[in-house]
């Protein structure tokens, strides 16, 4: 009895000082982490928000949570970006959905903020294919048009209202996935469209 008891103690006493190692260096590095979470969140807007001439750079809407807006030279919203998250088959799936400030805040692009689906079925979201053949990349087959790539899952989103949802097809062996992402879009703008109205009203799309 008296050993059980010395293990027991011996091994509350092992965690309890792992717990604390692990507790002091998150603490450590907190700032270094969130910091590098807001810089890829900055990088994915840029992403699926327009830039160039004519617009300035997002900025949050006030009181709505990961949602932004890019806005044109005379402040009407030219596209909203927000995040969006739901349950996959083995992890949260989170999502950066760019749209449209129209009607139907039609879906611009939506990209994987983060996930950890299993590796060749549900991973694949956030794998693209390039548009080059082997030969293109090294050479021997000159192009002319530039290297792109694609991802036949993902790009199906674009151009959709989140009606239209339903006609973007699983991928193989990865519903969960698949519908993991449809409902972190659909999400994304239901936020959008609870922030509309604190954001100086839209016109037509441009």
């Amino acid at each position: 009895m008296k050993q059980a008891v010395r293990f027991v103690l011996i091994l509350g006493i092992i965690c309890l000082v792992m717990g604390s190692g692990v507790a002091m260096i998150y603490a450590h590095f907190k700032d270094t982490l969130a910091a590098r979470d807001e810089a890829q969140r900055s990088a994915l807007r840029l992403q699926v928000l327009p830039g160039g001439q004519g617009y300035a750079a997002p900025e949050p809407v006030p009181g709505a949570a990961d949602v932004f807006v890019v806005k044109r030279d005379d402040g009407t919203p030219a596209a909203y970006a927000a995040e969006g998250a739901a349950q996959g088959y083995s992890s949260t799936v989170r999502v950066m959905v760019g749209m449209a400030a129209d009607e139907h805040l039609t879906l611009r692009k939506v990209v994987v903020l983060s996930q950890q689906e299993t590796p060749g079925l549900g991973a694949n979201i956030s794998e693209s294919k390039s548009t080059y053949s082997l030969w293109q990349k090294i050479g021997v087959q000159p192009s002319d048009e530039p290297e792109a790539t694609y991802n036949g899952f993902m790009d199906q989103f674009d151009a959709k209202s989140a009606e239209q949802l339903a006609e973007v097809d699983a991928m193989t062996a990865a519903t969960i996935t698949s519908n993991a992402v449809k409902a972190a879009v659909r999400q994304a703008v239901g936020r959008v469209r609870q922030a509309v109205g604190t954001v100086t009203p839209h016109s037509g799309g441009r």
